[in-house]
């Protein structure tokens, strides 16, 4: 497309008010006023309390709030140490006692699942990822979030949300030790000896500098009386705080031009401010214009179905902590908010449920994950969901749904007295669906049982989309993630790892032609929008939802549909058709004679094994012996997991070959006699996954790659365990169970899939 008309897409893909909000930004920031407004508040004095708060003194800031005349979550941190090793366990407490040590011995951690090395105080200004350093002088009206010199620039701001102060306040809770609020007044007044107001890089991002808030705000309570905690240090802390709450001030229009989980960040770090911080003078401005723009943020990016519309489970949970810290800090200072705030984010937090899976608490790795966890109260792991839904069903008060467990920390310090609750479920169950059809506005779908269930992602984008995605299929079996998401790793690192797992190769879904769903034109921009459109069945009598069809309109330039249906036939056999058409849509566009397909499943990295012998028959267990030759288009694959094998089966209605890649390798192809091991040019990006930001980890990359004329029938079937059978009868898979068929799927390429 010529660069006019991509210029002009890009525009429409903004919008008007969206586009002249972001350029008002850069506009700002390439004449110099932005770094003219920066300069103008400059030197701590400008901080002072007597100029941000002239009405009082530092022994008032700390002697109302030990006397509770600022309502927090809670009174004093140590009162909840019965509690918190009731829910720890014997054992528990040990965990995050040794893990506030490490921070002190500076390995801090990042990004919810790694520790890097730091020191302690943090050097601010180092990348722990690549030993670089960004200089402190450097104004940050210049700089971007990636270059040459210091790298990811995330990796450098990481430390300065502070989050290490929740390992350090429960530990504190837990043993009443000095040396933790100590530190963290420490590290404080190293901060702010190390970053004059406004003029560093950590000043750069408005959601960096409310997340800061939010967390010297929760660890000013939790240290609240310690001796450690002087008047004179509160009062240095809320001149900084109401330096982060100007600075985040001044760039709004960038957040709202984003309409991401910045605006959610900005909104409620200003919220926070005027609620708990009434002292300063533009305390009130402050209180009101967060929840103004926090109005804003629910109704445009959280539907009334419950859905985040930035299209990322991550993300939801980050803004649903923000949303819970704010609803109860409303409750407990007796504020009044807009009611849809509470209406959406109850709505959020059921729609996020039904994708918990029930015996991990894991949710698919849906679309950006940063690593951003900006509560991490408790003992659970990264990607365990289970303590945002015990946290949401104690500040919603809704009916409890999970059995206690350490997932109920967080819970315990944001509401430390029972809540009220309308009822309680003895385990934890997730919502049952509808049974007869079910088409989810968002385009998310669940399919399957409690134990085996599909999240399959069918969407129509009316904002911009992330990643290219379209008809991707989670499988998750008994709390086994056995076809995933790859997640991000990195925005900005050097290619093709700068957001390169945003493309449609690393996704559960088929690619045409070697191209994306969507025309890329940047990091996080696409192009020519893929729109998909779904539905989820009850079929033959199940009491679940058990069947889905759907398709996307991704590669009608050229020419092409994709149709895809998902079954779940029991609980350990599943049957993944799909099927590339002629679009006849795409009267415009040129047909080509045949088309290069490429169907991708992302699988654990297990002991794998080949399941084709020498003539080329099916003979692995749980396959059974093929009636007739298997031709060249059928693949099968056995995964040896701890509990059970899984047999992976592919064929289709023309010829195909398939390569098994892990960590970017090439590590096994259809028979190599036949048909050597295919040359990707986008190989490096296969067989890998990243469970949070900054952290990459082998994965398998199961690739089967048709060259036909259309239409073309791929079918995928996956059988867990040794007791069903898959047969080739008549051209027909067959999966049967001692003798009895349970379900039968055409090969024919012309044919309905069941």
């Amino acid at each position: 497309m010529p660069k006019l008309g991509t210029l002009l897409q890009i525009g429409r893909t903004f919008g008007m008010r969206d586009g002249l909000l972001r350029l008002d930004y850069e506009t700002r920031r390439a004449t110099g006023f932005l770094s003219h407004r920066m300069q103008s508040v400059q030197g701590w004095e400008s901080w002072s309390l007597k100029n941000v708060a002239p009405k009082t003194s530092p022994e008032d800031l700390l002697t109302v709030r030990r006397q509770g005349g600022r309502p927090f979550f809670f009174a004093d941190s140590r009162d909840l140490k019965i509690e918190l090793e009731k829910i720890l366990g014997p054992n528990g407490a040990a965990s995050p006692i040794s893990e506030a040590v490490r921070i002190l011995k500076g390995y801090l951690p990042f990004f919810g699942r790694l520790t890097l090395p730091t020191g302690f105080p943090p050097r601010w200004f180092a990348n722990p990822q690549t030993g670089q350093h960004v200089s402190p002088e450097r104004p940050w009206t210049t700089m971007r979030f990636a270059s040459a010199d210091y790298g990811d620039l995330k990796f450098i701001l990481e430390p300065s949300r502070f989050l290490f102060v929740y390992p350090l306040a429960r530990a504190y809770a837990l043993t009443s030790d000095e040396q933790f609020p100590e530190v963290f007044w420490q590290a404080v007044e190293n901060w702010a000896a190390s970053n004059p107001p406004m003029s560093g890089p950590l000043w750069i991002c408005g959601q960096e500098s409310s997340l800061r808030i939010l967390a010297w705000s929760f660890a000013l309570h939790a240290f609240l009386h310690s001796p450690a905690t002087t008047p004179q240090r509160v009062a240095t802390l809320v001149s900084l705080i109401a330096a982060h709450a100007w600075r985040t001030e001044q760039t709004l229009g960038y957040a709202r031009s984003q309409r991401s989980n910045h605006l959610f960040s900005e909104a409620v770090g200003l919220w926070t401010v005027g609620t708990l911080y009434p002292e300063l003078s533009r305390a009130a401005g402050w209180q009101k214009k967060g929840a103004h723009l926090l109005q804003e943020a629910i109704r445009d990016q959280i539907t009334p179905e419950g859905a985040y519309l930035q299209d990322s489970f991550n993300y939801q949970r980050m803004v649903l902590h923000q949303l819970l810290w704010t609803l109860r800090l409303a409750e407990i200072n007796k504020i009044e908010l807009d009611s849809e705030i509470h209406r959406r984010t109850s709505a959020a937090v059921q729609f996020i449920t039904e994708f918990v899976d029930q015996q991990s608490g894991l949710v698919p790795n849906h679309g950006s994950n940063d690593g951003s966890h900006i509560l991490p109260l408790t003992a659970c792991k990264y990607g365990d969901f289970r303590p945002l839904l015990a946290l949401a069903a104690s500040v919603l008060h809704m009916p409890k749904i999970l059995k206690p467990g350490p997932w109920d920390e967080a819970a315990s310090w944001l509401c430390p007295k029972p809540a009220r609750v309308s009822s309680a479920r003895p385990d934890y169950a997730l919502p049952k669906p509808e049974k007869s059809g079910a088409t989810s506005a968002a385009g998310y779908h669940r399919i399957g049982s409690a134990n085996s269930w599909a999240f399959i992602r069918a969407g129509r984008y009316t904002r911009r989309p992330f990643q290219a995605d379209q008809l991707h299929v989670d499988l998750w079996w008994h709390g086994l993630n056995i076809a995933r998401d790859p997640g991000t790793y990195l925005y900005n690192g050097e290619p093709p790892w700068n957001n390169g797992l945003a493309g449609t190769a690393v996704h559960n879904t088929v690619m045409v032609d070697g191209k994306d769903q969507m025309r890329r034109a940047g990091r996080f921009l696409w192009l020519d929008w893929a729109q998909a459109s779904g539905t989820s069945l009850a079929v033959e009598g199940s009491n679940h939802l058990n069947q889905f069809q759907g398709e996307h309109d991704g590669y009608r330039r050229l020419g092409v549909k994709h149709r895809r249906t998902v079954r779940c036939v029991t609980e350990d056999a599943w049957v993944i058709v799909d099927d590339l058409l002629i679009d006849n849509s795409a009267v415009d566009q040129p047909r080509k004679v045949e088309h290069g397909l490429r169907l991708h499943w992302l699988l654990p990295n297990l002991p794998f094994q080949q399941t084709q012998d020498k003539k080329g028959e099916r003979v692995a267990a749980g396959l059974g012996p093929a009636q007739t030759k298997s031709d060249s288009s059928q693949f099968s694959i056995t995964l040896s997991a701890e509990t059970k094998n899984f047999h992976w089966h592919i064929s289709s209605s023309s010829t195909g070959t398939a390569d098994i890649i892990r960590s970017g390798k090439n590590l096994a192809s259809s028979p190599a006699q036949k048909y050597p091991a295919q040359k990707y040019n986008d190989e490096a990006l296969l067989g890998w996954e990243s469970p949070t930001y900054g952290e990459r980890i082998p994965a398998m990359s199961l690739l089967y790659n048709v060259r036909s004329p259309l239409p073309v029938r791929i079918v995928t079937v996956i059988l867990a365990g040794e007791a069903l059978r898959l047969e080739e009868r008549s051209h027909h898979l067959v999966i049967s169970q001692k003798a009895t068929q349970l379900y039968k799927v055409s090969l024919s390429a012309d044919s309905e899939p069941v």
